[in-house]
């Protein structure tokens, strides 16, 4: 599945972290792709590099913020509740998609408004400087 937010910035690997950014020319093939694996009707998995690291909401003290762990994304369970962290609940508005981390309620998935900048979280998703409106294509 391609993703890309409504700035049209796209999801790439930089030193082990998810980043947003306009990639060109033959940059364009460092995008990611994203790979879902649906559990419930608006929920998922989501992964990246075949599956083998998946998009994680991650507690850390008072801090939640979104990790990359290598798990494969065939493995988890939706059932299990330490899978729970991996699964986000997908709403569409119109032609855009917003997720939001199962684990942590009112957590988004989002980037920021400058380029190159690591993918998060928000709790705050009405707020300016964030992005967590994404175009969600399936592959043709």
């Amino acid at each position: 599945m391609g993703i890309w937010d409504v700035n049209q910035k796209t999801f790439y690997l930089r030193n082990n972290q998810l980043v947003a950014g306009y990639l060109q020319g033959p940059n364009t093939k460092l995008e990611e792709k994203i790979d879902v694996v649906p559990i419930e009707p608006h929920a998922m998995f989501l992964g990246i590099h075949g599956g083998k690291l998946c998009l994680a909401c991650v507690k850390s003290g008072d801090e939640i913020k979104l990790g990359l762990e290598p798990v494969n994304i065939t493995d988890l369970n939706s059932s299990k509740e330490e899978d729970k962290r991996f699964a986000f609940i997908r709403s569409d508005s119109g032609p855009t998609t917003s997720f939001e981390s199962a684990a942590c309620p009112g957590w988004f998935l989002c980037t920021a408004l400058e380029t190159d900048q690591p993918v998060g979280l928000t709790n705050t998703p009405q707020d300016a400087v964030q992005v967590t409106k994404f175009y969600f294509q399936q592959d043709q």
